[in-house]
């Protein structure tokens, strides 16, 4: 069996974004930033010969991926596009503007465990944790949900394109690719993966294997 090398992207910046919401199911275009930004970083991605293309069923991760590709010194390769790799549906909370959160977040927890969990090594799905909490609908996904989401997602791809070694483009989302990566326990950013950031993933002997979470690729 050979080894697949997932490259783990964060979509660009998109009009939410700018605005400093929430955005989980919400379907937001990038903005000009976010498309130069995709651009950019398919210029350093060029020399990668990907077997495949995922993104999630929401504009902004297909509109970053379509950008990368743009760049690529080889021929496209297929592109699908999955509900599986949609972002966190953050609910009642969907678009509002972070700082109103302070509060609820406030109730829900408490000073200590707001810190706790703002500052721990796994803040990532401990932010997921809270939504939960704080959501007065139907319950929300769950943090091993979340990334168990994603893992089966990529195990089926890797199944799908085992047998030798193969380079995918993954373009997905902010929370469920910080999940992920905290499942793996990687360290994740603060304020959780950047923009157009590539996380390198391997897959080998049914394990992945976290090579680096701030690929570079080459300078173009």
């Amino acid at each position: 069996m050979g080894t697949t090398h997932f490259y783990l992207v964060r979509h660009g910046q998109t009009q939410v974004n700018r605005l400093v919401r929430l955005q989980g199911t919400t379907d937001s275009a990038l903005t000009v930033r976010g498309i130069r930004d995709a651009r950019k970083l398919g210029r350093r991605l060029a020399d990668v010969e990907f077997s495949a293309v995922f993104a999630s069923n929401l504009r902004r991760t297909q509109e970053t991926a379509n950008n990368i590709i743009q760049m690529n010194e080889f021929p496209d390769p297929p592109s699908f596009y999955l509900s599986d790799l949609r972002e966190f549906d953050f609910g009642q909370y969907e678009e509002a503007r972070k700082r109103t959160l302070i509060p609820n977040a406030m109730r829900a927890l408490g000073p200590f465990q707001i810190l706790r969990t703002a500052f721990g090594k796994h803040h990532a799905n401990g932010l997921v944790d809270l939504f939960d909490r704080m959501s007065n609908d139907a319950p929300l996904e769950s943090s091993a949900d979340l990334s168990q989401r994603m893992t089966h997602t990529l195990e089926a791809i890797a199944r799908a394109y085992g047998g030798a070694d193969r380079n995918i483009l993954i373009v997905t989302h902010g929370l469920l690719l910080s999940s992920f990566i905290e499942s793996l326990n990687g360290s994740v950013p603060l304020l959780l993966v950047k923009n157009t950031n590539v996380v390198r993933v391997d897959y080998e002997q049914e394990k992945f294997v976290i090579k680096t979470t701030n690929f570079a690729g080459k300078k173009k």
